[in-house]
């Protein structure tokens, strides 16, 4: 609880100072921090994300309105360009991080593709591959990512016509007392279910599923008190933050320049998407970069909100990417495993890691 608590402080004063998506970044900066000068074992670092997740979903999700849907289904077919072309580049880049490194095909594989840290962690734990190794540049690219975007952003959203518009909305009531019950009876049964069936991206994408579709075709919520969208935000900027400990540090080190080298292809190559969606979609520019960088579903969503972005949009179009990761990666590495004849060079001290470990 006490890295919770410094979290919360750490995002407080930095977007006190006016600090772009202030309030992930302080609380991820402050709350990894405290993790690497704590010499007590942190608890409870996956449930502050879990239940991250489901407040940022339940916000979006009471939040959806019909006006939200032309700009999804005119950005759908271009987002699935998008998908391929970053699944692809990611995918021949971990084949690459494999011939440059100790690692085996599939970590490397794993560890080069453009989804979220969790879903990406998850599918490792599935696999039975080095998970450490996995979350660890995940981590460092979600870190690069929270950290260089908000700046990008400042600098060209001035020269975008359009930009930062968003997609007006027709207002509706405040939420009722009832609702709100409703609403919390909703955050508690996707929480119960996402534990006893877990599959990547659950957390996020159940939640959201139930709320926006009652949300659209059947009874508006109405508007959730800001509050709770600030949890939901030092909830999941902690649970990154926390993830930092000596050892992420130490097997960071190891593989720290390839890591960098992909990290660096793959956010150039989802700025420069971004670019083409703003281009051809109705989608503002801060919303149509977030949408497309490859980053966490939630973690983006929580910047979106900061930087004037569209969250909804930006939540539904990275769980586009995660859902079609999280559907084609099982099968791909079970055929690795069961036609391709995987060598591992042998491993220098610095790099060697036990499979599974």
């Amino acid at each position: 609880m006490a890295i919770l608590l410094v979290g919360v402080a750490g995002g407080w004063l930095v977007m006190r100072f006016g600090v772009p998506a202030g309030l992930f970044m302080g609380g991820m900066v402050f709350s990894s921090m405290y993790r690497m000068l704590s010499t007590v074992k942190i608890a409870g670092i996956n449930t502050f994300h879990k239940m991250g997740q489901i407040l940022i979903a339940i916000v979006i999700g009471t939040s959806f309105q019909q006006e939200v849907l032309e700009p999804l289904k005119l950005a759908l077919l271009p987002v699935l360009v998008q998908i391929i072309v970053l699944v692809t580049t990611g995918f021949l880049l971990g084949i690459l991080l494999s011939k440059w490194t100790a690692l085996d095909r599939a970590t490397s594989i794993l560890s080069s593709l453009p989804g979220g840290l969790p879903v990406m962690v998850g599918l490792a734990a599935d696999l039975n591959l080095k998970v450490h190794v996995v979350a660890v540049i995940h981590f460092f690219r979600l870190t690069v990512i929270v950290f260089t975007m908000p700046t990008l952003i400042t600098i060209v959203t001035p020269f975008a016509l359009g930009a930062g518009g968003g997609i007006a909305l027709t207002p509706v009531a405040a939420m009722s007392p009832t609702t709100m019950l409703l609403v919390a009876m909703i955050g508690l049964g996707s929480y119960l279910l996402t534990n006893r069936f877990k599959f990547p991206g659950a957390d996020m994408l159940i939640p959201l599923l139930i709320t926006g579709g009652i949300n659209l075709f059947f009874y508006e919520f109405g508007p959730l008190h800001p509050a709770i969208k600030q949890v939901a935000i030092m909830l999941l900027a902690v649970s990154v933050g926390a993830r930092l400990n000596a050892e992420t540090l130490k097997t960071l080190k190891q593989v720290l320049l390839p890591a960098a080298c992909i990290i660096l292809v793959l956010v150039t190559l989802g700025v420069l998407m971004g670019f083409v969606l703003y281009w051809i979609t109705p989608l503002d520019l801060v919303t149509a970069l977030l949408s497309s960088v490859p980053g966490g579903a939630a973690s983006l969503t929580a910047v979106a909100d900061d930087l004037g972005g569209d969250l909804r949009i930006v939540a539904s179009l990275h769980l586009c990417r995660l859902l079609f990761l999280s559907v084609l990666m099982p099968p791909v590495f079970l055929l690795l495993d069961k036609f391709s004849q995987r060598t591992i060079p042998p491993a220098s001290p610095s790099l060697l890691w036990k499979r599974g470990d």
